[in-house]
């Protein structure tokens, strides 16, 4: 196999996006609604009852195609791991999604939108929804930093540059779910909702480039990204009403402007 970017991209496109699309479509003609915001675990529960699963089960598996893709291209030859900054970056990319959901939380919190009626078992259900994330949503980091990023970071003249498209991708390969979440809104809803959503992924993609960079581990950039979702789902757990999550892509940049700053990669 040749290390070849147009497999990686019709293979993680394409599951997705036939994945998802074909959801969506037998959902409306079967006239079951399509849950798409649930947990791994809410799927296999349902198992048990009187329900059309197969939707919701294709749309779960969309979430492989970058996992996918980088099964079928070779990979080219891995980088030794830099031990000495291991606990530091490890403890960074637990610590920046956190940072980054901050500025929502205080000015929700400030303006009212907290949920009285959050407790314990919204507690365990961000830990189920953190462990789901991990083994669904995680797996993309096979695709995205495990061969696009790398082939990109080798082709392109920099770090930016490779970050920049690699996010881009990224980002519209997020599409059809942005489209099917946001469609019954309108155009006035889901244009903008599209932009700002691009600028996050960007961003988020410089940040997980940054860490996967100088780890070159996997399961740490998974932790992140299944970490940095959880952020947003527990904002929206605890904030249900908030109008204030697009702070979570403008706080994104600062911490990009942080580490572009501070820690600049050519």
């Amino acid at each position: 196999m040749k290390q070849n970017p147009l497999i990686y991209l019709i293979a993680a496109f394409g599951w997705t996006w036939s994945c998802w699309i074909g959801a969506y479509f037998i959902s409306l003609t079967s006239g079951n609604s399509l849950v798409i915001e649930g947990t791994i675990f809410d799927l296999i529960g349902q198992f048990s009852v009187q329900k059309a699963l197969f939707p919701e089960l294709l749309f779960a598996l969309g979430v492989y195609g970058p996992l996918i893709g980088f099964l079928l291209v070779d990979r080219g030859e891995k980088r030794p791991i830099r031990k000495t900054d291991a606990n530091r970056l490890a403890a960074m990319a637990a610590l920046l999604p956190l940072i980054i959901g901050i500025p929502t939380v205080v000015v929700s919190l400030v303006l009212g939108y907290f949920n009285p009626g959050a407790g314990t078992p919204e507690m365990v259900l961000i830990g189920l929804y953190f462990a789901s994330n991990f083994i669904t949503s995680g797996t993309e980091e096979f695709g995205w930093r495990g061969f696009l990023f790398p082939y990109l970071r080798q082709k392109e003249a920099g770090f930016w540059l490779a970050t920049w498209k690699g996010g881009l991708i990224w980002a519209v390969w997020h599409y059809p779910l942005m489209v099917i979440l946001y469609i019954s809104q309108g155009p006035w809803v889901m244009v903008p909702t599209l932009v700002g959503f691009t600028a996050g992924i960007v961003a988020m993609n410089y940040i997980t480039n940054f860490i996967y960079e100088k780890t070159q581990s996997l399961p740490v950039v998974m932790g992140l990204h299944a970490l940095n979702n959880t952020v947003n789902f527990a904002i929206m757990l605890f904030f249900p009403a908030t109008p204030l999550l697009f702070l979570t892509s403008l706080m994104a940049w600062v911490v990009v402007a942080y580490l572009d700053k501070n820690d600049h990669l050519a």
